[in-house]
This record gives C-alpha cells, structure tokens and sequence, in this order.
C-alpha cells in the first residue's frame, strides 16, 4: 500500500529526534517530544493505525504516530495491569532517551554477580560511575507510564485481545484497501470479552513472541524463549544483600535458552 510506505517514512523521520547522536552511556538531554507537524509535507488525509501489543514498544510507537495530526491512533493491550514475567532491568540510557522518571524504578543497583556455568563468580560494576546505575523496574509500572503517555498525546486505548486479521487480497496495490482487525474488548472487572472489529490502514505488530501480526504477514518461523518468574518476598537481613546487587546465571542447568536471574525489587526479588 502507497499509505504504508508514506507513514514508514513519516515515521522514520520521527524516531531521528529519539535517535542519540553521540554515544554515551548516559544521555544528558532526554527525548524531545514533537509538536504535531504543520509543514507543508503533513498528510492532508486521515488515517487510522493500530497498534497491537502494550508494552515499551507498541507503546512507544503509539506515542509517535498519536502525535501526527493526519493519524488516528489506536493502542490494543488485552491486560492493562499485566505483571509481565520480565527480570525488568534497564540501562541508565533508556531513562535519558526515553524520558521516563525514575519513580519508575524500584531499585537502583551498581553490582552485578555473574555465575558461569562452571559456578566461577565475577563482580560487575568496578566502572559505573557514582552517579550510574542499573534500574530494576516492574513492567506493569513501566508499561503503564509509557501508555498513559501515549494516551495523553491522543492515542486511544482499547482494552481487547486481537484474534485474527483479515488481510485484502490488493492490500499492496490499492492504497484504499483496509485491513480488520478481529478482537475481544474486555470491561474492567470482567473476563468474557465482548467481540469486535475495526477496520485500519496500519497495523504495527508489537504483540510479543506469539505474534497475531506476525501469523497474518506471514514472517515465518522465528527463535523465541519462553520467561518463568516468582516475585519472593525475603526477610529485610537477607534484602540488605541485594540493595545495590543483582545476580545473574549463565548455563544449561539453569536455563537452557537465555540466562536465569536474581533481581531485587522495592520490597523483594524477581526469581525468573
């Protein structure tokens, strides 16, 4: 579609002002956020985008394209308190460059222990800096910062699970073409989902690894790991070990795809 490939490249332009021009771990001036565009080069038109998936990148595009005076913005996450199973750590840059406040994060830590899979221990965090951290967040706190956000630019907030995608057969030659989207809506304090559609013009997958966008474009088979996590709740002698600490285990026995962790929280550990 001609619409797609003009919105990639309006959006393109967007991402330059959340593109870092110098290298360093941390970044001084945070994201600027952008004034709608009243140049001349605005889309005259309106245009409807979906965004399917919630967190720290649907929401993230959410905001961009909410933004864009020509583009109705449409943010679908099928649980808006969803305690993701995610170790939560980020990188002091993404604080920076994302402009998100630091009443996000729980805990701030400059140690991290990494275990090998031959149990030999190394220290981590010799280099930081006094004023350098690594934050431990919980997702539902970060994600909701980042769609709140988005919303307060204008994006609209559907609460609904997307099941399928009818895909036009001339979606690539006719720039009127629209797809639709099959979903479930869900009321607050409710778990039967009312069924829906809605037709759109775009649709950005940001709806993890398995992925209803994915399936209708079809991407192919792709590598994904699975994430188990146990939020514990440990005596304040043994927190004291992990106020600036973090743990990480790298290995077969622990797990086989990716790495096991141990990182603490405002008033516990995420054991994932």
């Amino acid at each position: 579609m001609k619409f797609t490939l003009l919105t990639l490249s309006t959006l393109a332009t967007t991402i330059a002002a959340f593109t870092p021009t110098s290298s360093s771990f941390v970044k001084t001036t945070p994201v600027a956020h952008r004034a709608a565009s009243s140049s001349s080069t605005s889309l005259d038109m309106k245009y409807k985008v979906a965004v399917v998936g919630g967190g720290p990148s649907g929401a993230c595009a959410a905001e961009i394209f909410a933004q864009e005076k020509g583009i109705d913005t449409v943010l679908f996450e099928r649980k808006m308190d969803n305690a993701k199973p995610c170790g939560g750590a980020i990188p002091l840059c993404m604080i920076g460059e994302f402009d998100i406040p630091e009443s996000t994060v729980d805990r701030k830590v400059r140690r991290m222990k990494l275990i090998s899979p031959t149990n030999v221990e190394v220290d981590i965090g010799d280099t930081l800096q006094p004023n350098e951290y690594i934050g431990m967040c919980r997702r539902e706190i970060m994600d909701k910062f980042l769609r709140d956000r988005a919303i307060s630019y204008g994006a609209e907030a559907v609460q609904g699970l997307v099941t399928s995608i009818d895909v036009p057969a001339d979606h690539r030659s006719n720039e009127n073409s629209r797809y639709t989207l099959h979903y479930q809506e869900y009321a607050e304090g409710t778990s039967a989902g009312v069924p829906k559609t809605m037709d759109v013009d775009l649709i950005v997958g940001a709806d993890g690894a398995n992925s209803r966008v994915a399936k209708a474009m079809d991407a192919g088979e792709y590598n994904f790991a699975i994430a188990f996590q146990e939020r514990i709740k440990i005596s304040e002698e043994k927190m004291k070990f992990y106020e600036e600490m973090a743990e990480m285990y790298v290995g077969d026995d622990v797990s086989p795809d990716f790495y096991g962790w141990v990182f603490p929280k405002y008033d516990h550990v995420g054991v994932g």
